[in-house]
């Protein structure tokens, strides 16, 4: 004969208007706030690094366009321009990268505190 083993159950506590797992999966209104506000929030982590790279990649030809003799100049044999691309914009480039990673796995794991609260 087969029983079932069960912890008994502790004191439940009424959490109405917590959200939790379950109501992602939910496809009713309720559900779809709380994907729209992480992507909303994604959204905006994303624009706000967009917009920064975006310039600053915008500058680089400018840049060779407005001063042509960036070309020809050298330092220690190597071309202007590469130093530049080297040193001006890919670092940058590199930190706004990290930046966002962090800002993503913040965004994410405060999301899940908010589920994991339930």
């Amino acid at each position: 004969m087969r029983q079932a083993v069960r912890a008994p159950t502790r004191g439940t506590i009424d959490r109405t208007g917590v959200p939790g797992g379950d109501d992602l999966l939910r496809r009713d209104e309720y559900g779809r706030a709380l994907l729209g506000s992480l992507i909303r929030a994604q959204l905006g982590a994303t624009v706000s690094v967009l917009g920064p790279a975006v310039l600053l990649l915008a500058l680089y030809p400018l840049l060779a366009v407005l001063v042509p003799g960036l070309g020809r100049d050298q330092v220690i044999g190597v071309p202007l321009t590469l130093v530049v691309l080297g040193g001006g914009i890919y670092p940058p480039l590199v930190a706004l990268g990290f930046w966002y990673v962090r800002r993503a796995e913040q965004l994410e794991r405060r999301f899940g505190e908010l589920l994991d609260d339930r």
